[in-house]
């Protein structure tokens, strides 16, 4: 049976995109995939409690969002179950939804029916899963438009297809259309190795060269049929930039046995903040130019390992702590840090019960061929992600030009001191998209 592979690929920085299926209706749309799923009904005793969406917003596209949400929180417990407590985690869970649902284009009976269920696309109202994509169109057309001139957002996707076969005309109309993939023809089967290095240099040159090399050497093979890739990049400058002059050395305490030196960013203005005493945790918003892009930073309590910050449900009382918080003075240190992260997540998916797709066996693909054969499978997917922090904002080269903000005496100011692991959130704040989640355990040695 020939192999697929899939593999995201996305950084802490990005531009704006604009789609030409943003204006569009579902009867503008050719969505007709080989299969459909149609999601059960739900348990009325079951159901989410309402949410208000932001308007004007398409309302399933603001439960893509939701359940995007659930299934960053999902996995990122996995990851923490794959790591040490001292380890750094990274990722973007959008950029990895986002190359599964292109995978769902060719996908029929239980693996299709796996994926809705992994990806939490079976909690969106809309019965049918083509639709998804439709929701995703939109979803992708309100997160990359251009925010600020400072703030870059882009999401770009791209098929590889072995230049030996013949694929499904709709597969690829579907994958250009809401997606923007369009399919370029590699020669696996006789040169795997150059196929390798045009799609590493397609995932460079789209990240303006941030992660190199994703795919390893061998990552492909004769067998080889179909990349799928995205990428989303992110660069943005905070609205309230931490003056250069506040920058000192200071303890992290990685653990209770722990601690090395980092250079601790300090300010005082006001964020908005929440300070859970209830849950031992506090959380913070900095917001980046535009104000619709903000990092969210979940710090436990001292001697509350950051750990059972998840084991207290956080995947259920994420949203809520969000909505809790308020603008507030608060006195603000925290860490420069870089985290950058690579992994397979093949075996994570699995245990999230994404199975028949990467099995010989049971995978179902009949969409992505022309001739409908069911012979393709998922051998393995990689994933890469890459932030770093300083004062500017987030990205790659800092900038030495600061705004100074003055250590005012603010009487009833806050303190938050990210002196330990916490986690960390990059989210649209309007639609609560997750855009990056990830665990700054380990910023030493930066």
């Amino acid at each position: 049976m020939a192999k697929l592979f899939c593999f995201w690929k996305n950084l802490c920085f990005c531009c704006a995109q604009l789609l030409d299926i943003c204006s569009a209706r579902p009867k503008d749309l050719a969505l007709e995939p080989r299969c459909v799923y149609r999601s059960p009904d739900p348990d009325p005793d079951e159901a989410d409690e309402p949410t208000p969406e932001p308007r004007p917003v398409n309302p399933r596209v603001w439960e893509l969002s939701k359940a995007n949400g659930r299934f960053a929180l999902a996995l990122y417990k996995q990851m923490a179950l794959s790591r040490t407590p001292d380890t750094n985690i990274f990722m973007s869970p959008l950029s990895i939804s986002t190359a599964f649902a292109m995978t769902k284009l060719g996908a029929c009976n239980q693996t299709l029916e796996q994926i809705m269920k992994v990806f939490q696309f079976d909690t969106i109202k809309e019965k049918t899963s083509d639709m998804i994509h439709f929701f995703f169109a939109k979803l992708n057309c309100r997160l990359y438009r251009k925010k600020d001139k400072t703030t870059l957002l882009v999401s770009a996707n791209r098929l590889f297809g072995d230049k030996s076969l013949s694929f499904n005309e709709t597969y690829q109309n579907i994958s250009e259309t809401v997606y923007g993939a369009t399919l370029l023809p590699l020669n696996f089967k006789t040169n795997p190795e150059a196929a390798r290095i045009t799609i590493n240099d397609w995932i460079s040159n789209k990240t303006e060269n941030r992660i190199q090399d994703t795919l390893p050497s061998g990552a492909l093979d004769s067998n080889t049929v179909l990349v799928l890739v995205n990428t989303i990049y992110f660069k943005g400058l905070w609205k309230n930039k931490f003056p250069k002059d506040n920058l000192m050395a200071s303890d992290f305490f990685v653990d209770e046995s722990r601690s090395c030196e980092v250079n601790m960013m300090y300010q005082e203005t006001k964020f908005n903040y929440r300070d859970l005493r209830e849950e031992k945790v506090q959380l913070l918003e900095m917001p980046y130019r535009g104000d619709d892009i903000t990092m969210v930073i979940v710090l436990p309590n001292k001697g509350h390992p950051l750990r059972q910050v998840g084991r207290a449900g956080m995947n259920n009382k994420l949203k809520s702590w969000l909505d809790q918080m308020r603008d507030t003075s608060v006195s603000v240190s925290v860490p420069r840090f870089r985290v950058e992260d690579s992994f397979s997540l093949k075996d994570k998916l699995q245990q999230m019960g994404l199975t028949d797709l990467f099995s010989a066996d049971t995978a179902s693909l009949p969409g992505i061929l022309e001739d409908g054969s069911d012979s393709l499978f998922i051998s393995e997917a990689y994933h890469k992600a890459f932030l770093e922090v300083n004062e500017e904002g987030s990205e790659a080269a800092a900038s030495t030009a600061v705004v100074a903000v003055g250590r005012s005496l603010i009487l009833d100011r806050e303190y938050f001191l990210a002196d330990r692991p916490f986690l960390v959130i990059i989210r649209e704040s309007t639609l609560n998209t997750l855009l990056f989640v990830g665990r700054v355990a380990d910023p030493c040695q930066q």
